[in-house]
């Protein structure tokens, strides 16, 4: 135990006199982490209530008062909606440059891990703004990524304002963002594993572990006294006819693994693609949403997260016209994710990723449907565990995926159906594309995070960086007293001859 004097004297806390009551108090370190948690934890479910509420308001502005205007004019003109929202974020681009292009988790697991956990206070409000208005215009992406990076800078906050360390201050984002994951699905545990697989990349502690699922529950039972306790997909049901299905669902999680590494693959093509336009930076996210329109003339389900076409395909039963038309959800959701986040407009691929899982399923389920009549197969289930099962292959978070899957359903049916569809999914795909949506971008750049600190700095560092291009020479006949009249005056360090 620690007097609580000597703790405010760590941290600095000693400057804020209305602490002065408390120094006699004795608490230990543990706790005070605890019940910083705890203020992450309600900071992030009050900020995801928030960004949600935004997301509805802006929504209705776009889809319910504009749109219906629009549409009465001509239905073609669908992609001024989108093309509008990324017309209103250049201001804040060129307010915040580089802080709000594209999909952002990257920077933010550098922030984390290289950085020190620094993550500025404005950037709550940053991104709570820019990606309601990127997915409530239109731009096929998720709120799950803004969130956890929002929930993040709520812990990064708390803590910098308490003075942390940069360990503890690591802690309390992961905290803040598996806070706004649970907060959004209203699912707890996947919120914890979110944080512990993808946010600190693995690196299990049972310390860290009990503070996390604190602030996770905290911000669940926030979202929950505003949205109720009902899952965000509501009631979903799963069946499972006989354990020789099994052996479909090893199948399924092949199908998703190779399509998953495809889809990494193919994202990051188009993100290529986009840097290298010669165009205008500020203009490129203009085109980008333009291009996702004209995908949303063809099914407006493309547009924004796309969570009513993921109800209607986990509640499939199998009609054989639904079949092709999920099929054609798959290839367009693929196409304007790549789209709306290579050109530079704000979103997740969280949502993204369940939504493109959803219709492989819904396919994959449909085809057993038809060429096994008898069997009872219902395509809405395989619909479910290939949700989960795509958004582990593309995110390498297994657990993540198993526990949300049993969260959304509340059905233990499910659980060997996803532990098979989704270990088999990621270790195929990590076969085919050894890094994830999220590490890809900085495996570019020279950056392992699953090594240490400082090989990772390292890694940063290019060769002709710290080379030396200017020297001085030394003659072979040069005597000492010649030489000492040349070295100290030499302003490299190494002399060679």
């Amino acid at each position: 135990m620690l007097k609580f004097s000597k703790v405010l004297e760590l941290s600095h806390l000693n400057r804020l006199h209305f602490w002065a009551p408390l120094k006699r108090i004795q608490v230990s370190e543990t706790n005070i982490e605890l019940l910083l948690a705890c203020l992450v934890g309600i900071g992030a479910g009050f900020a995801t209530v928030f960004f949600r509420w935004l997301l509805s308001q802006m929504h209705h502005l776009f889809f319910g008062i504009l749109w219906p205007f629009l549409e009465s004019i001509s239905p073609f003109l669908l992609p001024l909606i989108p093309m509008l929202g990324a017309v209103i974020l250049i201001p804040i681009a060129r307010r915040f440059p580089g802080e709000i292009s594209g999909y952002g988790m990257p920077k933010f697991l550098i922030a984390v891990h290289l950085k020190g956990g620094l993550i500025r206070t404005r950037d709550i409000f940053v991104k709570i703004f820019t990606a309601s208005l990127t997915i409530s215009s239109g731009g096929s992406a998720g709120v799950e990524g803004p969130i956890a990076q929002i929930g993040g800078a709520v812990g990064s906050s708390i803590g910098r304002f308490f003075s942390m360390g940069s360990h503890r201050l690591k802690v309390l984002i992961a905290c803040g963002s598996a806070a706004g994951i649970a907060a959004q699905f209203n699912a707890p545990l996947a919120g914890v594993l979110f944080a512990q697989e993808i946010i600190m990349i693995g690196q299990f502690q049972l310390q860290t572990f009990g503070v996390i699922v604190i602030s996770s529950g905290l911000a669940t039972a926030i979202s929950r006294a505003y949205y109720s306790s009902a899952p965000t997909f509501g009631k979903l049901s799963y069946n499972l006819t006989s354990a020789w299905e099994l052996l479909a669902y090893i199948l399924l999680g092949l199908v998703i693994g190779f399509l998953g590494a495809l889809f990494i693959r193919f994202f990051f093509w188009v993100n290529d693609r986009f840097k290298n336009l010669p165009l205008h930076k500020n203009l490129k996210p203009i085109l980008g949403a333009f291009m996702v329109g004209c995908l949303g003339l063809i099914s407006f389900a493309t547009l924004g997260d796309g969570y009513e076409s993921i109800k209607e395909a986990i509640n499939w039963h199998g009609d054989e016209e639904l079949l092709f038309y999920f099929a054609l959800l798959f290839i367009l959701k693929v196409i304007a994710t790549s789209i709306t986040l290579g050109s530079g407009n704000v979103g997740g691929l969280f949502a993204p990723s369940l939504f493109i899982g959803a219709m492989i399923g819904a396919v994959f389920g449909g085809g057993l449907a038809m060429i096994f009549p008898e069997s009872g197969i219902t395509p809405g289930s395989y619909s479910l565990v290939g949700m989960g099962a795509f958004l582990a292959s593309t995110t390498h978070a297994p657990m993540t995926a198993i526990f949300l899957l049993f969260e959304l359903t509340n059905n233990y049916q499910v659980i060997l159906p996803i532990m098979f569809a989704s270990v088999i999914g990621v270790m195929l795909a990590k076969r085919i594309c050894e890094d994830s949506l999220d590490s890809l971008e900085l495996s570019r750049q020279g950056i392992i995070l699953h090594m240490n600190k400082e090989e990772s700095l390292l890694n940063q560092i290019r060769v002709e960086e710290v080379m030396l291009t200017e020297f001085e020479t030394l003659t072979e006949n040069m005597s000492f007293a010649e030489f000492m009249q040349v070295f100290p005056n030499s302003k490299p360090n190494i002399i060679p001859f």
